[in-house]
């Protein structure tokens, strides 16, 4: 199979017509609907089929679009494996992670490398999706999850769940920087969906503490959770770096009378043994780690009992 001619499918498939393909990627049409048909005859398949003027993708055309993507991005990584055996430098590096975990802590890691660092993409996935990502193109991945047996892995350290009020809150203006479940509770909270682990991380002390808050509202973006309660709409529960003014507040297991110990999400780093970049990988987990430890992100077990 021309690997040339699924770049080309994929095209198509991204521009909407043979047309708009055509001038993205500087082929003439006619030569590009004959890459496209001869595509069709090689893998024996109706990729499109015409829908008036235009072509829309069969049945089969879009079950073949997501094996079309990965077979392009482990062709990327073989070229970049090449590449760092051939010159001794790691250029690229992906990195997959949850939503929450880009925009909270990967992004703004990212922001501190320099020219001379490879680029690191970054790849959304899921917690429970860690595995898949890293045998479809994801060179390491940051994940709360537990890593699965056979993966190298580094842990990073643990986050600690906090509570974010607006500036002019009582509890920021008292400065106060921790507090336990039962003095939370009481309080409108903004809260990730179920779908996180720091929620279910949250909701399994709340039960054990046979507690509930007052109001409930979900968002899964960390940034607009800190955004509400700066605007005084509650606090806002997540792991996410402090913005917007916000003031800061760990959160304690158990109840005033017994505070526990601090809720925190640990953080590992996973790579496939054997890896081409296993050193590189290994040395940025390091300074991710570093990175998160000099922002205060970090909890130790120090820190975790009062």
């Amino acid at each position: 199979m021309n690997l040339r001619r699924l770049q080309y499918f994929l095209a198509v498939v991204d521009a909407g017509t043979v047309t708009a393909a055509a001038e993205r990627i500087h082929i003439a049409q006619p030569a590009l609907s004959r890459q496209i048909k001869t595509l069709e005859r090689e893998l024996k398949l109706n990729l499109f089929e015409a829908q008036g003027n235009k072509l829309a993708l069969t049945p089969a055309g879009r079950a073949f679009v997501p094996a079309a993507r990965r077979l392009m991005l482990e062709t990327q990584s073989l070229e970049d494996a090449a590449d760092a055996l051939r010159t001794g430098r790691v250029a690229t590096l992906v990195a997959a992670a949850t939503a929450a975990s880009v925009r909270g802590f990967l992004a703004p890691f990212i922001a501190t490398t320099g020219p001379e660092d490879p680029l690191i993409i970054t790849r959304e996935t899921s917690h429970f999706a860690i595995t898949e990502a890293l045998l479809h193109g994801s060179d390491f991945a940051v994940s709360p999850a537990a890593p699965e047996q056979g993966l190298q892995t580094m842990p990073l350290g643990s986050i600690p769940l906090t509570a974010y009020v607006a500036a002019d809150h009582e509890w920021a203006v008292a400065g106060v920087s921790e507090l336990p479940l039962s003095a939370l509770s009481r309080q409108h909270a903004i809260l990730p969906s179920h779908q996180s682990v720091s929620r279910y991380i949250l909701d399994d002390a709340l039960n054990q503490a046979q507690l509930s808050f007052r109001r409930v509202s979900e968002c899964d973006d960390g940034q607009t959770i800190m955004a509400l309660a700066a605007a005084g709409h509650g606090i806002g529960v997540t792991t996410d770096l402090p913005a917007y003014g916000t003031h800061p507040i760990r959160i304690l297991a158990g109840t005033t009378g017994q505070p526990g110990h601090a809720l925190r999400l640990p953080l590992h780093t996973a790579w496939i043994p054997g890896h081409f970049a296993e050193d590189a990988i290994r040395a940025m987990a390091v300074r991710l780690r570093g990175f998160l430890d000099r922002q205060g992100a970090l909890i130790t077990d120090a820190d975790s009992t009062t």
